[in-house]
């Protein structure tokens, strides 16, 4: 507050813009990993959704190849890790660690999901669709990542 005990004008506005883009952040994080827990196999993921959720994929990588180390046979991170390298725009890394995602845990509805989106960023609709009918048999048709590729095809 100011002398006066107003809020300033900035202040105001930034509060806004927070609280509506609080459900833009948060949604990428849920489809990726777990939607019901940050960690995964022990391993902290808080650090690495805070930087992919804001759009900072370069020093996601980093973080992530350094927790890979210690824990190699996370499919959460290996698809964190692929994600952040398809918004990057290195789509071949991107396919081999949604495939390092899928070899350790084959029903992994994220990887699914967002390896069905780099088919569709690669000109490969036919693959994009065997994701989804497998997110079909997985979790159904309701289910948030079966809805979000299913919508990404159609378009």
């Amino acid at each position: 507050m100011n002398r006066d005990g107003e809020t300033p004008k900035l202040i105001k506005a930034c509060a806004v813009v927070m609280f509506l883009a609080a459900p833009l952040l948060t949604s990428n994080a849920f489809a990726m990993g777990s939607s019901d827990t940050w960690s995964s196999g022990g391993t902290d993921l808080g650090a690495v959704t805070e930087l992919v959720d804001t759009g900072m994929y370069d020093m996601a990588i980093d973080k992530i190849e350094t927790m890979l180390k210690e824990d190699p046979d996370n499919a959460d991170l290996y698809n964190y890790l692929a994600y952040s390298q398809r918004k990057t725009g290195d789509f071949d890394s991107a396919a081999q660690n949604y495939e390092r995602a899928l070899m350790i845990d084959p029903e992994h509805v994220g990887a699914l999901e967002y390896q069905g989106e780099l088919f569709l960023q690669t000109g490969k609709p036919e693959l994009a669709q065997e994701n989804l009918a497998r997110l079909e048999q997985l979790c159904g048709t309701g289910c948030e990542e079966y809805q979000i590729l299913a919508s990404k095809i159609t378009n």
